[in-house]
């Protein structure tokens, strides 16, 4: 239908439609054209990043195997991260217990640490629990595909 009409109205308005039509389909295919370019950079962006991140964490799961076969590190694994995650359980268990059942009242009489202590302990039981970030931040695609 819209085929029959845009010839007769070109011959009414005298070839005005034709080079505006001609224009608005250049500036799409542009857009388009752009925008495909643009995820074609973003994805091979992320590709590059992610290869860099595999690659990174090869090196780490070496170094970690070198470092956790080692005599040295299960002593002091042993020396220093056992008790501190020990005493945090405890606490921890404790204080669930504590409000569950006796209203505030510690069950076990497990005493927390002093205040620079317990930042300490926190700090020893993530480094042992906490090993590795899930996320490595948000991919070129997803940075595209939000402008979009």
């Amino acid at each position: 239908m819209l085929a029959l009409i845009i010839p007769i109205l070109n011959s009414l308005l005298g070839g005005l439609i034709k080079p505006f039509v001609a224009a608005w389909t250049d500036y799409e295919r542009i857009k388009m054209t752009t925008g495909e370019a643009g995820f074609e950079k973003a994805a091979a962006a992320d590709a590059v990043v992610m290869t860099e991140a595999m690659k990174a964490d090869v090196q780490m799961a070496s170094l970690k195997v070198q470092l956790y076969g080692t005599p040295t590190y299960r002593i002091i694994t042993l020396i220093a991260g056992i008790p501190p995650s020990v005493h945090f359980g405890l606490v921890y268990i404790d204080t669930i217990l504590a409000s569950q059942f006796l209203a505030g009242h510690a069950v076990l009489g497990i005493p927390k640490l002093p205040t620079p202590y317990d930042t300490f302990e926190w700090a020893i039981v993530s480094s042992f629990f906490l090993v590795h970030l899930v996320n490595v931040g948000k991919s070129n695609v997803a940075a595209w595909l939000e402008r979009k």
